[in-house]
């Protein structure tokens, strides 16, 4: 019996994520007027370069995130699945903006603020290895021995078919029942791909009604 995979693409949770990200936008903000303040001021040679880094880094950043934010609102063939997370990318470039200001105007080398860059850039190119994991735990998988729905660090429910009670989907939200009590629901409306998550509970209680007669009494 094939196994059925589908991926949980919360809104809520992407969200969430961009926020926090989002804190990039305060250094952004100011680094974005001391480029404007440079180019008002006539600066020239290296102060112009560095003036123009720090606008288009700054300014990229700003649009990337509220991009982000509204692509959130979409459905799932609307979310890129890429390798690279483009907020982290700006990011970057907004803390090498930084550094480099620090350096042209007290010509001092900040490291940390270096070393943070480095690890952000890593962090956004190499998105896609990352967010696959993630991904991985966020679904909801129907196997032959029962059924998995992620969901936060220790708090992923995991059955076997003897031990599920029922699966129902009342509209924008779906439970999972077993018969010791536990319950995991899932909120329909905040899913991308909702049409996707009730067409495997909708494999989920197939298979659960077939071991139904085996289950029963004589």
């Amino acid at each position: 019996m094939d196994s059925v995979v589908v991926p949980l693409l919360s809104r809520r949770f992407e969200r969430a994520q961009i926020l926090q990200k989002a804190n990039h936008a305060i250094p952004a903000a100011a680094l974005l007027v001391t480029g404007v303040q440079a180019l008002m001021e006539g600066a020239w040679g290296l102060g112009l370069a560095l003036g123009a880094v720090q606008i288009a880094t700054s300014a990229m950043l700003m649009v990337t995130i509220v991009r982000s934010l509204r692509a959130t609102r979409g459905p799932a063939h609307h979310h890129h699945e890429h390798g690279i997370e483009w907020i982290d990318i700006w990011a970057a470039g907004v803390l090498f903006a930084e550094a480099a200001e620090r350096w042209h105007v007290k010509h001092h080398i900040s490291r940390p603020m270096i070393l943070t860059a480095l690890l952000t850039l890593a962090l956004g190119l190499f998105h896609g290895r990352i967010a696959a994991v993630g991904r991985r735990r966020r679904a909801i998988r129907i196997t032959a021995d029962g059924m998995y729905v992620g969901g936060k660090p220790f708090r992923a429910f995991t059955a076997p078919w003897r031990d599920i009670a029922s699966i129902s989907v009342t509209g924008q939200v779906a439970e999972v029942r077993t018969r010791g009590g536990r319950v995991r629901r899932l909120n329909l409306a905040d899913l991308r791909n909702a049409e996707d998550v009730r067409a495997a509970l909708a494999e989920g209680r197939k298979r659960l009604s077939a071991l139904e007669p085996e289950a029963s009494p004589l």
